[in-house]
């Protein structure tokens, strides 16, 4: 199913207090766009996509649609209670956001999006947290091919930042190959691994 991106994004709306006071309604609105992104994800072709990107093609970005298209959920950004207009994936992590991409690769990974269990805002810095009460509590030194990873480094920035594990960078000792998203835009690149936490994903 084919869905239009203002039809979308007048959902994502209506599942903001910004543009809509009833708490019910939100919820409804709220379903109708993560349908949207379910069926998009749940459709042959993504899932082709997927499927070449196991294949070791890890510049390839999976997120789904509409949560990976700019023009979604493109207004300005408030995160306050009476004005909210942040838009979020099933984990509740706000979309183009590096955890929102991370969650989903969690998802794309064991079929199960992570959840928190504690009402506490968890960060990007927090996600040590986040993961443990996802249930994902194991801890590494350094991440491993074949394995899947999470690296969460607190002190980048003001909010931290969180990396999914591609792989061992083979040009050079004590790097991985990670993806992740930066100023709302998907990235692969290295980063020195005694730099960030490793979670492993099972």
């Amino acid at each position: 199913m084919e869905y239009d991106i203002d039809v979308v994004n007048t959902w994502a709306k209506k599942s903001c207090p910004a543009w809509n006071g009833n708490k019910v309604s939100r919820r409804l609105y709220r379903q109708k766009y993560r349908n949207a992104a379910r069926d998009f994800w749940e459709s042959p072709e993504h899932q082709r996509q997927i499927a070449q990107y196991k294949e070791c093609k890890e510049w390839l970005n999976t997120y789904p649609w509409p949560y990976c298209d700019p023009h979604f959920a493109d207004w300005e950004e408030d995160d306050d209670a009476k004005h909210y207009t942040l838009i979020t994936d099933q984990s509740n992590c706000v979309v183009r956001y590096a955890t929102s991409y991370v969650a989903w690769k969690i998802f794309e990974e064991t079929g199960i999006w992570p959840q928190k269990t504690s009402n506490t805002r968890l960060d990007a810095k927090n996600w040590v947290q986040f993961l443990a009460e996802a249930g994902y509590t194991k801890v590494v030194e350094r991440p491993k091919d074949c394995r899947h990873y999470v690296g969460i480094k607190p002190d980048e920035g003001e909010w931290g930042i969180v990396v999914w594990f591609e792989r061992e960078a083979f040009f050079k000792e004590d790097y991985a190959v990670v993806s992740t998203y930066i100023n709302k835009e998907h990235r692969v690149g290295s980063v020195f691994i005694y730099e960030f936490t490793w979670v492993e994903i099972e």
